[in-house]
């Protein structure tokens, strides 16, 4: 097991591994492997005798292709990503992204002419039932066919996606270096500066004097950037609504849908639950509110602490707990995470020019993953550090899988990370005296009414913007007017409607990704469904484990509908829906009883 030193602080990772630096002769020759694998497959796309005289054999060497190349520039990008995402003043790591993308438009390309060279194709579904190669890759094939007849003519497709660089994804980069450069003093005494990331971090604080003051100092910033962050909003979503209109989308909700691999009724079912649920959290709100000794929460009071358990955890302690817990559900779980921690594939130092937030990324060329977070002490960094190992376990799961097949939707995303999250959440209730209960239990609800109200009102926010942005561009106070609007129709009497975040839309990097609109309803769906898996985990106990791993195997190899259905769920009825929020109101009425004996 890894070394869990009481007094250990956040690391930062190692990329050596992957690559020493960008000056590198691996990293030199990797971008020339791209290129030429690149043309490769291009110039075999445009094979149109071979295509005609042996259909099936052009077809799988396509698909190789396809994965080998897509494997090749995913390595890179993560590693530019990786770079620049913790240190957004590297100016290097500026460049090697915007060459990256450059150097990515002829395998964008590629990939529009292999959809319609496909399509071009008597029967391509047939194809695969006669195929072992092509049949594994069937549902990528069909897709691409659905893909093939919502995308533009190539030369449009090329100018859009040559655009793109200095349009809607520049943008989103703005965006990224503006909050991770943010700061202000804190002390005018000492001329302590804060980040933006580290006020946001005080939302955790114990005082409410010091999360109010962190609060109203956090908005400030947010004023001071709000023209140019508006402009970066208005310029994503106007890009966004433009090329979905070309690609004959009804809307980007249309897209997103097909994108995270659900069906219409699947997202209305989710949708309509999410809304039915509002008074559970609601009343879970006001219950904080009480054992806080507050008439009603203020937004800035949403992460303060309940209870006893006020500890600052060192890393070492995360690790180890985190561990503990991962070996109780799966030896193979825990292994992978002390193997994670012993070979510092963690970040978790918060510091100036790191980007907020937490994420995990991979790179298929050395089949290893990195986790990305800014850990702060408190027991929710430490779930959130089992979320992200949860997410890198997903990954080792996929780690010999194509591409294709580890390309899995946002919907699926979610289940690895919430899974993981709950293992440790419920180990520390069962150890939990009954006081620290109250504590821990808060922590989940904290994070189930983020995933379930605020990502409603994120997506409430989201389809307003697309409707209004169609037709004009908005000013900030205008973006500020729909993002109050969405959190009083979600949160509700559950928060004081004179003290919420009306710059949320400033601070979400998600709303800034221009080839990915709604990025947050997957998370309620990732949220739900990983709850429902944990339920069947406490059933059959550790002989769960070959299903959960066979489960993650499977999720870029179909649609979220197929694979779930498999398992004997329909999720296209709320009732599938509902078994999650029942799990979370269990916990609700736990809360409510030990902060009315707390009081």
């Amino acid at each position: 097991m890894g070394n869990g030193i009481k007094d250990s602080r956040p690391p930062r990772w190692d990329l050596s591994p992957v690559y020493s630096s960008f000056d590198s002769e691996k990293y030199k020759n990797t971008k020339k492997k791209l290129a030429e694998s690149i043309q490769t497959f291009k110039k075999h796309v445009a094979d149109k005798q071979s295509r005609e005289s042996d259909p099936a054999g052009w077809l799988t060497e396509s698909v190789k292709l396809y994965n080998a190349t897509s494997d090749v520039f995913g390595d890179l990008y993560s590693y530019a990503y990786a770079v620049f995402s913790t240190d957004t003043n590297n100016s290097q790591a500026m460049k090697e992204i915007n060459a990256l993308d450059s150097a990515g438009l002829p395998l964008k390309s590629a990939k529009v002419l292999f959809r319609n060279a496909l399509a071009e194709l008597e029967d391509p579904l047939a194809l695969t039932k006669e195929h072992e190669y092509l049949e594994m890759h069937s549902f990528f094939i069909q897709e691409q066919l659905y893909f093939q007849q919502k995308q533009m003519n190539p030369s449009e497709e090329d100018l859009a996606n040559d655009l793109s660089r200095s349009g809607g994804d520049a943008w989103g980069r703005m965006q990224e270096a503006v909050s991770a450069n943010l700061k202000t003093i804190w002390d005018e005494s000492t001329g302590e500066e804060k980040t933006v990331v580290e006020l946001r971090e005080l939302a955790y604080h114990k005082s409410r004097e010091v999360r109010e003051k962190a609060f109203t100092k956090e908005l400030e910033l947010w004023k001071g950037m709000e023209t140019p962050l508006a402009f970066a909003l208005n310029g994503v979503k106007g890009f966004s609504v433009i090329l979905n209109s070309r690609r004959r989308f009804k809307d980007s909700l249309e897209r997103s849908t097909r994108q995270a691999r659900i069906s219409e009724k699947t997202l209305e079912a989710l949708i309509s639950v999410m809304e039915e649920s509002l008074p559970v959290f609601r009343g879970y709100l006001k219950a904080k509110a009480g054992a806080l000794g507050l008439e009603q929460c203020a937004f800035f009071d949403l992460f303060a602490p309940v209870g006893s358990d006020t500890r600052e955890w060192s890393f070492g302690e995360a690790q180890q707990f985190i561990i503990r817990q991962f070996d109780l559900f799966s030896s193979d779980l825990s292994a992978f995470t002390d193997r994670a921690f012993r070979q510092n594939w963690i970040d978790g130092e918060m510091r100036p020019g790191k980007v907020g937030g937490a994420y995990c990324i991979d790179f298929p060329l050395t089949h290893s993953t990195r986790v990305f977070c800014n850990f702060s002490g408190s027991f929710g960094a430490v779930t959130t550090l089992a979320h992200e190992l949860g997410h890198a376990y997903h990954h080792h799961i996929l780690k010999e899988a194509s591409y294709i097949h580890r390309d899995y939707p946002m919907t699926l995303a979610e289940t690895a990370s919430i899974f993981a999250e709950n293992i440790v959440i419920d180990g520390a209730l069962s150890g939990a005296k009954r006081d620290e209960k109250l504590a821990i239990l808060e922590i989940s609800l904290l994070d189930s009414t983020q995933v379930i109200v605020d990502i409603l009102s994120r997506f409430y926010f989201e389809k307003a913007l697309f409707r209004q942005r169609a037709r004009e561009e908005l000013s900030p106070d205008e973006f500020c007017a729909l993002m109050l609007d969405a959190q009083k129709k979600t949160y509700g009497e559950g928060l004081d409607e004179h003290q919420l975040h009306p710059y949320m839309w400033a601070v979400k990097g998600h709303y800034y990704n221009q080839d990915l609109a709604f990025y947050n309803f997957p998370y309620a769906f990732g949220l739900l469904f990983g709850l429902g898996l944990f339920s069947m985990y406490k059933k059959e106990g550790k002989a769960f484990g070959k299903t959960y791993q066979e489960i993650l195997r499977k999720t870029g190899m179909m649609s979220a509908n197929q694979l779930i259905s498999g398992i004997g769920f329909d999720i296209e009825k709320p009732d599938f829906w509902r078994n999650g929020i029942s799990m979370i109101e269990e916990k609700v009425n736990q809360f409510k009883q030990l902060a009315e004996n707390n009081e």
